[in-house]
């Protein structure tokens, strides 16, 4: 009885383990498999040895042997595989051993066997051994009816059969032995469908959670970066006021050093922005024509001034320097990324040093170019086992370098992403203390020469029209008003206010006012929604005032938006004054072309 016991509780154990219903399903299987042939075997041998049917109990012993051996390790060792293969050599050596020693070759207990041996070698061991045993018994069997005459192509159940009990008990539980196999096999696969469905329902739920939460911090960065951009618009906008205002000497450091702190915090403002968008996958490139020549030459004047105050010699190196080279491609993640490298660049090579920007024809079509972009600096380098983790978010070379150079570890991780969209892959060569070389191939479709007029020189004339113009200011924030007017009053302009988009509506409806500078968000009504019912005005020349949007969103959330198709233009704050003049300019231009 203690046996019994001590079998069961093995037997749960070994189901416990399984955790998969399949796997549950092959164990029940076997085990009630090994179990009922066992006692069957044992049964038919014994009534053989009453009967000095020795030659039946001798082979009989040999599969008794095997089933015994496959319950031991099924429930003592949990070798289930192994179990299996006993389980189904024992019934092949049955078969066998019925054609090779009986006359009477295949009867329905032999069919039997064969159909449990398939079921039960595909259930329990898969299909690779289920092939290899259901041949192991099918071949032998129908290799035996087509060379034997003895049985005349029937199989059939005589009546000498019937009134053997050891023949009919082994019809039965064969029987059982195939009901209750493929019982167990369906009955775990519509548990595993049941469960399926289930991790499938709480998969879709914890997705939905996922997106929410992703578009919930997108939305929440993006609250955080328009309210951090708001005061340091200010900040930057004052610094730059205070700068041509003929400060003192004393007062020219001190502003140099806010100017610095506050690009730094706009730079990490922007990266971190950068990034969680990145993360979110909400950046795609937006194609347009541009002169890479002259976005190179501009990239390169905005660093000439570090340069020189650490006395780097910078250098641009085009293969195509005496031709303008126009293609098609997202201009402004083109210069984030230049502008990244070589900001990097600048930042860990010690004065006196080199920085060398390339720019290298790689192949050429009709309509396609393949350049290869190259940043080499005389700098500190990077030793070897540090070159990977330099790539990840938030992480630099070694402490030392954050201390001493600053920085938080995004820029190259955002630069991979950004080149990663481009369908490309940036490469580092660097050697400690002698250098770096950061380089990545982007394919550009080419595009026709744009033909634009050369700008003429700003002129007190310029100025003049400017200050004719009639500028409604939309924004909310006092901070921001103070500044506009003291950037607009340094002109002469003529300006008016409005606290929202709904002021601005009804203000431009009079019809005196050239253009607006519009903050997108306001109380009572959004820049979106203002410059949207501004468009659908039915007086065909206040529809089409010109309309800038002023943001502290980033350009993505901007151009992505379904309004951006309302403006004419943008600034994102902290914007420069002269940025602002230029745009004032083009809509002079564009007034005096009408």
């Amino acid at each position: 009885m203690n046996i019994i016991i001590r079998l069961r509780e093995k037997y749960s154990a070994l189901l416990r383990d399984k955790q998969i219903p399949l796997m549950q399903s092959r164990v029940r299987i076997l085990t009630f498999g090994l179990i009922l042939m066992l006692v069957l075997l044992l049964i038919i041998a014994t009534k053989s040895v009453f009967k000095s049917d020795f030659k039946t109990a001798s082979r009989l012993s040999i599969s008794i042997g095997a089933m015994a051996a496959g319950l031991y390790f099924l429930l003592e060792k949990k070798n289930w595989q192994l179990a299996g293969h006993l389980f189904l050599l024992a019934l092949c050596s049955i078969i066998w051993t019925n054609l090779l020693l009986y006359t009477f070759g295949i009867n329905l207990v032999s069919l039997q066997l064969s159909l449990i041996i398939i079921s039960a070698s595909f259930y329990t061991l898969g299909k690779n051994w289920g092939i290899v045993y259901s041949l192991a018994n099918v071949i032998p069997i129908i290799i035996h009816l087509l060379f034997t005459n003895s049985q005349d192509g029937r199989i059939t159940v005589t009546p000498l059969q019937l009134n053997n009990s050891s023949f009919m008990l082994a019809l039965v539980a064969n029987f059982g032995i195939l009901i209750a196999m493929h019982h167990e096999f369906f009955k775990s696969f519509f548990k595993s469908h049941s469960k399926e469905r289930e991790l499938n329902i709480q998969l879709q739920s914890a997705l939905k959670e996922a997106q929410q939460a992703t578009r919930l911090r997108s939305d929440f960065l993006s609250s955080m970066s328009h309210e951090l951009r708001t005061p340091l618009h200010a900040v930057i906008g004052l610094i730059n006021i205070l700068s041509v205002e003929n400060p003192r000497k004393d007062q020219e450091e001190n502003l140099a050093i806010l100017r610095f702190s506050a690009e730094n915090l706009l730079a990490l403002i922007n990266d971190t922005l950068d990034f969680s968008k990145m993360n979110a996958e909400q950046i795609e490139l937006n194609k347009s024509p541009f002169n890479l020549s002259i976005l190179l030459q501009n990239i390169l004047a905005s660093f000439r001034p570090k340069a020189e105050l650490k006395n780097i010699d910078i250098r641009l190196n085009l293969d195509f320097e005496n031709t303008p080279l126009h293609i098609i491609g997202d201009q402004t993640r083109l210069a984030q990324i230049l502008n990244n490298l070589i900001s990097n660049a600048l930042k860990f090579t010690d004065n006196n040093g080199k920085v060398e920007i390339s720019v290298e024809t790689k192949t050429r079509s009709d309509d396609h170019i393949l350049l290869l972009f190259a940043i080499k600096d005389s700098g500190i380098g990077i030793p070897k086992n540090k070159q990977e983790i330099i790539f990840e978010p938030f992480l630099q070379a070694n402490n030392n370098i954050t201390k001493r150079y600053g920085g938080t570890g995004l820029g190259l991780a955002i630069v991979k992403r950004l080149i990663s969209l481009h369908q490309s892959k940036l490469i580092l060569v660097s050697e400690e203390n002698t250098g770096s070389i950061f380089s990545f191939e982007i394919n550009y479709e080419l595009a026709a020469p744009i033909v634009s007029k050369e700008p003429e020189p700003v002129t007190s004339t310029t100025i003049s029209n400017i200050s004719n113009l009639n500028i409604l200011i939309a924004e909310d924030n006092i901070i921001n008003i103070m500044l506009l007017k003291k950037i607009l009053d340094q002109w002469n302009c003529n300006y008016s206010l409005s606290k929202n988009g709904k002021e601005a509506l009804d203000m431009v409806k009079t019809g005196v006012y050239d253009v607006v500078l519009m903050d997108i968000h306001m109380p009572v009504m959004d820049g979106f929604e203002a410059s949207r019912q501004i468009r659908e005005l039915p007086d065909v020349n206040i529809s089409k005032i010109k309309i800038i949007a002023l943001t502290a969103s980033s350009d993505v959330d901007i151009q992505q938006s379904f309004s951006y198709t309302y403006l004419d233009d943008y600034l994102t704050k902290p914007f420069s004054s002269q940025r602002l003049k230029e745009k004032l300019e083009a809509v002079v231009q564009q007034l005096s072309g009408k």
